[in-house]
Formats: C-alpha cells, sequence, structure tokens
C-alpha cells in the first residue's frame, strides 16, 4: 500500500509546479492519515513529502510571478495572529532561559522542535495561498474526510483482530513515537472526524453513502472508547452538542443522542466507563492532579519569564525550578505555549483559536441565508465541519499538548478558504446575500 504514495509522489510533484494546490493536498493527507506510521515498512529512511513540497514551493512562486495566485487570502487578523506565534516561538528558541539547561526531564531537543514548527507554520502559509477556491476547499475537505475514515477502519480492525488490549494508541513509526502514539492525541483526530463525517453524510444524496456515513460515525464513537481518553470523550460530547445545536435538520440530529447512547453502552469498556465516570471528582484523581500540578508550575513560568518564556522545548527541564512535584509537559496547549515560547505566544494562540470559532459560526449563519447551490452548499459544509471539529480540537487542547499538532492549521487552512471565498463573493455580488429572501418574498407573491 505504501507504494502507492511513491506514485502519487512523482505525479503530484510534477502536477504542483504548475498546481500547487495539489502538492498541498498530497502534503495534508500525510499530516492527517500518517500512511508512513501505518505502513511503516514502505517508508523507511524515505522523504516522501520534501519531493513535493519542494515543488509546491517553486509553483507557488511562479503562480505569484503570474499572478494567478494573490497573496489576498493571507490579509486577516487570524494569520496575523500565526505570524506572531512564529515569531514569539522563533524568539523562544534564542532567548528562552533554560534552552541550554542540561536534565532528565528534556521531552523534546528544542532545535528539533524548532524545526518542525518552521516547516508546519511555513507549509501553512504555504497552503493559505494554493486554497482559494471552492472546489480545492472542497478538495481538502475530502482528503481530511478519507483520512479520517482510514483511521477509524484501522482502530477498529486493530480491535476486532486482537491486535491490542487496553487503551489503545495510534500507529507508531518505525523509530517509535509518532503523532497518533499517545492514546489522547489519537481520540482527539476522531473528534474532529465526527462532524465530517456528519456534514458529508448530510450533504449526500444516495441513501446508501449516507446510511454508510451513520455507520462510520458510529465506528468513530467506538474508536474513541478504545482510546479510554477522557479529554476525547469530552470533546465528542462538544461536537454532537453543536451538531445538534447547528444542523439544519434539528430532529435527524436529535437522533445522535439515543445512537451515541446506544453505542456507549454496548461498546465503551470498563476502562472507558470507569475513566468518564472519574470527571465528577477530577481533582482527586491521580493523573488529573498531576495536571493540576503541571499547570500550576506553567503559571510561575509564565509570571517569571513573560516575554521569551522558559525556551523552546524546555518545560520539562524548567519545572523543578518551579515545582516541587515530578516534572512533566503542561498537558494544556494554551499553558504550554505561554510557559515556553512567552505570554504573546500563548495570548496568539488563545486568539487564533477564539477568531476562527467566531468568524466561522457567523459566517455559517450568513451561508444558510444564501439562495441554495452547490457552490454554497459546499461552503456551508466546509464552515460548518470545520468550526464544530476545531471547537473539539480546542476543547481537547485544555487537557493535551498540541502545539505540535498540524491538523489544527491544516483547519485553519480550510477556515481561511471558506472565509476568503466569502469574502471575494461579497465584493462580486454586493446583493447577494439578500437574494434568499426575495425568492421567498417572490414564491408568497
Amino acid at each position: 500500500m505504501g507504494h502507492l504514495f511513491f506514485v502519487a509522489m512523482l505525479v503530484c510533484a510534477a502536477a504542483s509546479l504548475i498546481y500547487p494546490w495539489v502538492g498541498v493536498l498530497y502534503g495534508y493527507l500525510f499530516v492527517v492519515l500518517q500512511p508512513q506510521a501505518i505502513w511503516w515498512w514502505d517508508f523507511t529512511d524515505s522523504r516522501a513529502t520534501f519531493w513535493v513540497i519542494v515543488p509546491t514551493c517553486l509553483g507557488v512562486i511562479f503562480g505569484i510571478l503570474r499572478k494567478t495566485i494573490k497573496i489576498d487570502s493571507l490579509k486577516n487578523r487570524r494569520n496575523l495572529f500565526i505570524l506572531v506565534l512564529w515569531i514569539f516561538v522563533i524568539q523562544s528558541y534564542f532567548f528562552g532561559a533554560y534552552i541550554h539547561t542540561i536534565s532528565p526531564w528534556r521531552f523534546t531537543i528544542p532545535a528539533v522542535t524548532l524545526s518542525r514548527l518552521n516547516k508546519i507554520f511555513f507549509f501553512y502559509f504555504i497552503a493559505c495561498l494554493c486554497i482559494d477556491t471552492e472546489k480545492k476547499a472542497k478538495y481538502l475537505f475530502v482528503v481530511m474526510l478519507v483520512s479520517f475514515a482510514y483511521l477509524i477502519y484501522w482502530a477498529n480492525e486493530q480491535y476486532l483482530a486482537g491486535h491490542w488490549m487496553g487503551r489503545l494508541h495510534g500507529p507508531s513509526l518505525l523509530t517509535g513515537g509518532g503523532v497518533y502514539y499517545d492514546q489522547n492525541d489519537f481520540a482527539m483526530a476522531f473528534v474532529v472526524a465526527q462532524p465530517f463525517i456528519w456534514y458529508f453524510g448530510a450533504n449526500c444524496k444516495s441513501k446508501v453513502t449516507r446510511i454508510v456515513s451513520w455507520v462510520a460515525l458510529a465506528l468513530s464513537w467506538n474508536a474513541i472508547f478504545l482510546t479510554g481518553s477522557r479529554g476525547g470523550f469530552l470533546g465528542l460530547v462538544v461536537t454532537i452538542f453543536l451538531i445538534i445545536l447547528r444542523s439544519k435538520r434539528r430532529m435527524l440530529g436529535f437522533a445522535l443522542i439515543p445512537l451515541f447512547l446506544i453505542v456507549f453502552m454496548r461498546e465503551a469498556g470498563p476502562i472507558m466507563v470507569s475513566r468518564v465516570m472519574s470527571l465528577d471528582h477530577y481533582q482527586v484523581h491521580a493523573s488529573a492532579e498531576e495536571r493540576l500540578h503541571a499547570w500550576q508550575a506553567a503559571r510561575r513560568m509564565i509570571i517569571a519569564h513573560p516575554i521569551t518564556g522558559v525556551g523552546l522545548g524546555s518545560f520539562g527541564p524548567a519545572f523543578p525550578y518551579y515545582s516541587r512535584h515530578h516534572p512533566r509537559e503542561a498537558h494544556d496547549t494554551f499553558y504550554q505555549i505561554a510557559a515556553e515560547s512567552g505570554l504573546v505566544a500563548g495570548i496568539m494562540y488563545a486568539l487564533t483559536v477564539l477568531s476562527l470559532i467566531s468568524s466561522l459560526w457567523k459566517n455559517g449563519r450568513e451561508l444558510k441565508n444564501l439562495a441554495p447551490t452547490e457552490e454554497s452548499n459546499t461552503l456551508l459544509m466546509v464552515n460548518e465541519a470545520t468550526m464544530i471539529g476545531f471547537t473539539g480540537l480546542a476543547v481537547c487542547s485544555i487537557f493535551l499538548s498540541l502545539q505540535q499538532f498540524e491538523i489544527f492549521y491544516c483547519l485553519n487552512v480550510l477556515a481561511n478558504s471558506v472565509l476568503y471565498i466569502k469574502k471575494k463573493q461579497e465584493k462580486m455580488y454586493p446583493t447577494n446575500h439578500v437574494v434568499h429572501d426575495l425568492t421567498i418574498c417572490e414564491s408568497k407573491l
């Protein structure tokens, strides 16, 4: 199976010189699906994305020179927040107080972390330039949907085939670890998947496809139960609530509640049930108490180093200086970023989250008032799935350190494209927002 990705690499590398958005789709396919972890034996000592990203960057340069790619898509406050965040991440590597501290509690190497984050930020801005039409946004939506669908299959197949017992973690790299190796991170991927599956099914005309989507939705819940993640469970509840709240078919949305309860009662194992039951006395649970200690240490780090932070990837080495408890990661994305890269970086992260959710919430309302067309329906589907999935991710980030989790930026790319396309439409058709109301009035007359 992995060999197919190398064939695709050659095709996408050539196409990306003329159509750089193809390279963006290929790159985010690797980000979400993680084929190098699933079929690790086919990816030994390979750089499957490098040979596509390079021609993609060249294609973007050619596109800007030919004026087929416009930088207007970058001109919004959320991209400014992300740019400032990037700048403060870099400065924390050079000026952080504990960057050069030798410690057994250094969980990541700062230079490696900076290299990875630079690639993530750079590719994000490249993607924002490329995904600038309704069709391209739809293709990226499909890439994420297909990737999530296979991860759902992989998780359930591991359980049904008896390959795993206890709390299920995701596929791991040949060198160990991986994006989804932690059970909580793996659960978070399925939380984000929920609205993508739901809105795809809701927009399908084929009843068979719709039924398959609902089955996939139930299997994704089971995947979260297999991970035993409390944060994933909370994120799942939030996404289900938002799907019901935002759905045009409110009664169909309410049908999710009994379906979820049935799946939970039948499929949630004793590990998931016991961890969910511990939510009402969270503060006395061992792992929860450790998180509270980490958050307290993070607050002390922020107060002591509000501008530079303790240094990128240096939360562990700094921990003993601010807490008498066992060193660990912050297990909260805001605290992790603010403690390591300074308070401004943490604020930029928080503003990015709030800006995306609020912008897409308002944009979704406006899209619902437009006359229904294939394009407006697609934009609404992408808008709602992105907003709800991102909200679920934000809930999970309260309990996880997701500062290097690239799905965060992939969702921002989708949000950027939907908002940019809507803005272009408003400039071209300034009265388009009242078309639906006029249609209703004419029908009444």
